[in-house]
């Protein structure tokens, strides 16, 4: 601020008083100044864009997440169809002949049928007896229910053979076993690998008729 000097009479004495003029502005102070501003504001808003592309980056990593959890169940599922390709397929883990001389429960049954699957097939008009299948590796319904009923016979079951009609035949052989409690169906035509290699318990027919019976 300056200071102007006026004078007085009284005394003739000088008193100095502040002078109203506008003060000097240092324009190089004032463009550093504002520089500092601008600096801060454009880091500020550079900031706010880096937040929100780390969002979306976390959002994107979550619907990753979300694709690869997507992806295991349907490695689940496919474990499942192996489970289920693995149950199909169980009759290629065939017992051996040694294996019929202790069969027990469901399990001999399984391994019955497995033998079945990989040591003979059905054939229509095939050998009719048990002998026959042993003979020629292949019979008809009534030959590998023969044999079949005198395996678990020799085994201990209790054993039907049971004839029905189906759409092949009016005379269809099959078995019914006595296995833990119950009685259980056991159809050795249909485990052979001409009918798909099914499950012993598969039937095409409904009984009608007792043909023969062993342990009764």
């Amino acid at each position: 601020m300056e200071f102007l000097e006026s004078g007085l009479e009284s005394g003739g004495e000088k008193i100095k008083t502040k002078s109203a003029s506008t003060p000097k502005v240092d324009a190089a102070s004032k463009y550093r100044k504002y520089s500092k501003v601008y600096a801060k504001s454009k880091e500020k808003i550079k900031k706010k864009y880096r937040t929100k592309a780390t969002y979306t980056t976390t959002t994107k990593k979550k619907y990753s997440t979300r694709a690869t959890y997507k992806t295991t169940s349907h490695k689940r599922y496919r474990t499942k169809a192996t489970y289920t390709t693995t149950s199909k397929r169980a009759y290629t883990r065939a017992a051996s002949s040694e294996d019929l001389d202790d069969l027990q429960g469901d399990e001999g049954l399984e391994k019955l049928a497995s033998y079945i699957n990989r040591n003979f097939n059905h054939r229509s008009g095939g050998p009719h007896t048990a002998e026959g299948v042993e003979r020629t590796g292949y019979g008809d319904c009534w030959g590998l229910s023969d044999w079949s009923a005198k395996k678990l016979a020799a085994n201990g079951y209790k054993v039907k053979v049971v004839q029905g009609a189906t759409s092949a035949s009016s005379r269809h052989r099959w078995l019914h076993v006595y296995s833990e409690g119950r009685w259980t169906s056991f159809e050795p035509s249909l485990v052979t690998k001409r009918y798909g290699s099914k499950h012993y318990t598969a039937t095409c027919g409904r009984a009608t008729t007792v043909v023969k019976t062993y342990n009764m």
